[in-house]
């Protein structure tokens, strides 16, 4: 997976925003994402265009790929429950490591991602944010993202699960997606994005 992370101005605020996931089109050794969008003042469908730079083939970490990320919890079971009820993840595998629990887990329909459990002991408490504009103010990792066919659709059914929605979804013309933002029962921010058609 390409790890090329964008920052975009919206409100005023930047934003982190997630790893491209639709590359629709190849020209040699490029890639590029394209997505349509209407511009509001003119009314027009307009292509947002991300060139994204060859891959580094010669590069002695060519071999690196993206495979998971991990979330220090207070609580496995109750961590796990909610990933598997609420996201409706799966259980992959689970292991003890000294006195925590790790487990990792995986959406329904996706085996290159994965989220890998740290839970127990005793570690800091995270924020927990009931707004996005405020987990923006900390320093360091931010937020997981998820692409879905439907943004609207997705936190509707977060909704009625009882999960933290976090603002409303909102489009962000200059990267061609629709985002919405959530968070886990500890606070991690969760980012769906939706591309633009």
């Amino acid at each position: 997976m390409i790890a090329a992370f964008f920052f975009a101005q919206y409100s005023s605020l930047i934003f982190i925003i997630a790893p491209l996931a639709f590359l629709t089109q190849k020209a040699g050794n490029r890639s590029t994402f394209v997505s349509s969008i209407t511009n509001k003042k003119s009314n027009k469908m307009e292509n947002t265009t991300i060139n994204i730079p060859a891959k580094n083939t010669q590069s002695v970490f060519s071999n690196m790929r993206g495979a998971h990320v991990a979330l220090r919890v207070p609580n496995y079971e109750q961590t796990k429950n909610w990933y598997m009820e609420k996201l409706d993840f799966r259980l992959l595998h689970e292991w003890p490591f000294g006195d925590l629990q790790l487990a990792y887990l995986a959406p329904a329909n996706d085996d290159n991602f994965w989220i890998e459990l740290l839970a127990g002991g005793n570690p800091e408490p995270k924020a927990n944010y009931a707004d996005l504009n405020e987990s923006l103010h900390p320093s360091g990792y931010h937020h997981i993202c998820m692409d879905v066919k439907s943004v609207d659709e997705t936190l509707a059914e977060l909704s009625k699960r009882g999960v933290t929605i976090l603002g409303e979804p909102f489009n962000l013309p200059v990267i061609g997606k629709r985002l919405g933002f959530f968070s886990d029962l500890w606070g991690n921010v969760i980012e769906l994005a939706e591309v633009i058609s």
